[in-house]
């Protein structure tokens, strides 16, 4: 016996849409790699798959390179017309249809009705015999189902030829040798064919196939069309209406014709539960007839199709030689494979997997393929789907993964944001920024060291807009500014009634306020012992109490603390708890001062006015060589803070758009001038050379290398800044 994949799936073209899942009346769909392929043992060959696939991976097995090789080599090729020919080639006539054949090359035709007329008799003497309910076994699709899905029910199958299999018989009786081609809409006809039984037809072709072939083929004469009124076999109920103008009797409450995919699987689940109505004879057609077959092609609607064939079935001839001879019944299997059925508890499981624990988790969108959520589940277990070819999860999962990117997105430029923010491009301040972002990714404490305005703070705060704490708050306290006998309160906070002067329903503190976030303690160096103590066993636990409360209250918060005082030295003189030192110094960041890095002071000088005049809304002014070299040569005991109020200060004594020298303090001037810091020799050119490189550099990156916005900037003619441009080398 043959056994042929008759719908096989292109997965180069398959794109998960579970399309054909959907619309599978079996669940003949194993997904594997979010490519769908269709289970042989499983498919009923219906063609529903192949007719919503959009992308065209669903693929039909084909014989016309067969059927054009036969008939090339001139051999004996009969086609056999399906009963549903006319509507499918309308408005070509029946006898034209036959002609066009003829003049492709085959030999013969021969209409499928006569197959009809084999098959009334065995209906009806069988229908006399039997004791039991009967259903048709005309449509091969029906066969399948039930051979595959209602094991139950094979017995009751009518044991008969179809229509197709009793006139292909009947002709290889008379011509062994000749090749058989069935025409028709039908592709589970191929699996009838070539899968199932004795096999008297070589080839099937649907009409698509056929007319595919045909074009280009002149009509060829034209020949009597063989009337019959088994023309009427292929609409709904037409196996009923032959077997009543043939002359057997069929009571009509006793007999019901069924059609169409939803209605026959609810007639055959109801007769596997023993509802048979009272009914004898069920006709079952899966398509709404043979004339709406997938492979149809018509361009008639429905019921201009079903007009057209009773139209054509007028009349009561037959159109067989002579009378068949032999058998024409046929015994059927039980093919059904039985698949392993998960427990209530395997069932949850798997939809745990993809967030459903409850039934109102269970959306059954469908968007799988599947009814509901459970028989998805199902289908999981026994190997048919894969568990997370679930819409709702997958968007979720999407989204989070969405979210992740996004976030990963905003901190790279919360990242540059802040970074940025700490001007420098000396070795030092580069590795400051390195720490800080090493820092913000833990989630240890962290020990800033460094003079007054280095920028200590700046630094906690990049910290903390850089971690995952980012979107909690920052709370900051400057333990040398508040009196010892306020600080724990600002700490820790206290209840109503806990000292005189005690607000009315009591005060969190900063810890409590930063719960979530980062707890800034500037100036720790200057933190009382007795407060060190108090904050030391904070630290160890996360617990604390509110002055005049016992209860105690946890909270979680990341602790940055500062100091411009060598902590180091304080413990050996006993002025702070060794314990504690050790427990913020977990990493420790040391920020040097500006006369460690003075390159970066160009670049200082150069934010502080852009951001002074931003905000002022007045435009900047350009700092001279000298006075820049000036700025360069002084010490700055108060360090990046004594540079900001000095270029503030010079902005507004400057009347001009330069700051000169004299417009800078005088302790930095008359120092200049003393030579009280010589640490480089170089020409008076050189050295204005350098600052200038250094100031059209830096107004270039300000302005995103827009030169006519970098001359005005810099408050020179544009020609003038393209002549230096090009004096310096500077790449633009």
């Amino acid at each position: 016996m043959r056994r042929l994949q008759i719908v096989t799936t292109d997965k180069e073209k398959c794109k998960a849409c579970y399309a054909c899942v959907r619309n599978c009346p079996v669940k003949a769909i194993k997904i594997e790699e979010q490519k769908a392929e269709v289970l042989e043992e499983r498919c009923i060959a219906c063609g529903n798959c192949v007719r919503v696939c959009s992308q065209g991976a669903k693929k039909i097995y084909s014989f016309k390179e067969v059927v054009l090789e036969k008939i090339k080599n001139g051999g004996k090729v009969i086609a056999l017309l399906a009963p549903s020919y006319p509507v499918s080639f309308y408005p070509l006539k029946p006898g034209e249809v036959h002609g066009k054949l003829k003049a492709f090359g085959f030999t013969r035709v021969e209409e499928v009705t006569a197959g009809v007329e084999i098959i009334l008799p065995e209906y009806g003497k069988y229908l006399k015999e039997t004791q039991d309910y009967v259903i048709s076994s005309a449509c091969p699709a029906i066969v399948s189902l039930i051979e595959k899905h209602y094991p139950t029910l094979v017995n009751h199958l009518a044991p008969i030829k179809s229509p197709m299999e009793a006139l292909a018989k009947y002709i290889k009786m008379e011509e062994p040798d000749a090749f058989l081609v069935f025409i028709g809409p039908c592709i589970a006809k191929k699996n009838e064919a070539l899968n199932f039984r004795e096999n008297y037809v070589d080839a099937v072709l649907t009409f698509k196939e056929i007319k595919e072939l045909l074009k280009g083929v002149n009509g060829g004469d034209t020949y009597e069309y063989p009337r019959n009124f088994t023309q009427s076999f292929p609409i709904p109920g037409g196996l009923i209406l032959s077997l009543k103008q043939r002359g057997y009797e069929i009571e009509s409450q006793r007999s019901i014709s069924v059609e169409g995919k939803e209605q026959i699987i609810e007639t055959l689940e109801s007769l596997t539960n023993n509802r048979t109505s009272g009914v004898l004879f069920y006709d079952l057609l899966f398509c709404r007839g043979c004339i709406d077959g997938p492979e149809i092609d018509s361009e008639l609607t429905y019921i201009e199709r079903r007009q057209y064939l009773l139209e054509l079935s007028k009349g009561n001839k037959t159109i067989l030689s002579k009378k068949p001879a032999g058998t024409f019944r046929v015994r059927y299997t039980v093919k059904a494979r039985k698949l392993p059925l998960p427990t209530e508890e395997e069932i949850r499981e798997i939809l745990a997997y993809t967030d459903k624990f409850t039934p109102e988790d269970e959306l059954n969108c469908g968007a799988c393929g599947y009814n509901s959520c459970r028989e998805k589940a199902i289908a999981v277990y026994q190997g048919l789907a894969e568990i997370d070819m679930c819409l709702p999860f997958l968007l979720k999962k999407t989204r989070g993964e969405a979210e992740f990117y996004r976030n990963k997105y905003e901190m790279e430029n919360r990242k540059k944001y802040y970074l940025d923010g700490i001007t420098g491009q000396t070795e030092k301040i580069i590795e400051v920024k390195k720490l800080i972002e090493k820092a913000a990714m833990s989630d240890g404490n962290v020990l800033i060291q460094g003079e007054s305005g280095v920028g200590k703070e700046i630094a906690a705060r990049t910290i903390h807009y850089l971690s995952e704490r980012a979107d909690k708050p920052f709370v900051a306290i400057n333990c040398a500014a508040i009196p010892e006998n306020l600080l724990e309160s600002e700490l820790f906070g206290y209840e109503e009634g806990a000292f005189t002067g005690a607000k009315r329903g009591g005060k969190a503190g900063k810890i409590e306020q930063a719960d979530g976030g980062t707890l800034f303690l500037d100036e720790i160096g200057d933190m009382p012992l007795s407060m060190q103590v108090k904050l030391l066993r904070f630290i160890q636990n996360r617990e604390f109490e509110r002055i005049g409360s016992n209860t105690p209250r946890k909270v979680d918060i990341r602790i940055i603390a500062a100091t411009n005082q060598p902590l180091a030295k304080l413990v050996k003189e006993g002025r702070f708890r060794m314990d504690l030192y050790y427990r913020l110094n977990v990493f420790n960041i040391n920020i040097p001062p500006l006369r460690e890095r003075r390159d970066d002071i160009p670049l200082l000088v150069n934010r502080f006015m852009n951001e002074f005049c931003e905000r002022r809304k007045m435009a900047p002014k350009i700092v001279t060589s000298e006075a820049m070299n000036i700025l360069m040569n002084y010490s700055w005991p108060g360090n990046i803070r004594e540079l900001q109020n000095v270029i503030e200060r010079a902005y507004y004594l400057a009347e001009g758009n330069l700051i000169k020298p004299e417009h800078l303090p005088a302790q930095l001037t008359s120092k200049a001038l003393s030579g009280e810091r010589i640490t480089k020799i170089t020409t008076f050119k050189e050295a204005v050379a350098e600052v200038e490189k250094k100031l059209i550099i830096e107004g270039l990156k300000a302005t995103n290398y827009n030169k006519l916005a970098c001359a005005k900037l810099l408050g020179i003619p544009r020609a003038t800044l393209y002549q230096k441009i090009k004096e310096y080398g500077i790449e633009a």
